[in-house]
């Protein structure tokens, strides 16, 4: 719990808001889906990004990767993203099947 007179940023809204916004995103990007999966693989992109930046604004101890520097959703979120990121690129859109 936070002490007394201390300001603090309403962390939980900026993430209601973030996934408020990612999920627009993705309803839109639904119509030009290419290859099965892209919606999930831009979501956890999307998400860990967002996740990522949050984190500076919360000011409770969650655990360090790097002490004083890089905590631990922060580096799920790098490793997150670097994964979306190779999957995204790694898919391909499907070869149009010839019928015969």
């Amino acid at each position: 719990m936070a002490p007394r007179g201390i300001a603090l940023h309403p962390t939980q809204v900026y993430e209601s808001a973030g996934d408020f916004v990612i999920f627009a995103i993705l309803m839109v990007m639904r119509k030009k889906e290419r290859f099965q999966g892209k919606l999930f693989w831009f979501y956890l992109l999307f998400y860990s990004t967002m996740r990522f930046f949050a984190e500076f604004f919360r000011d409770d101890p969650r655990g360090w990767v790097i002490p004083q520097t890089l905590s631990t959703s922060q580096g799920i979120g790098i490793a997150a993203a670097i994964l979306a990121i190779y999957m995204l690129l790694r898919k391909k859109a499907p070869s149009p099947s010839v019928r015969r």
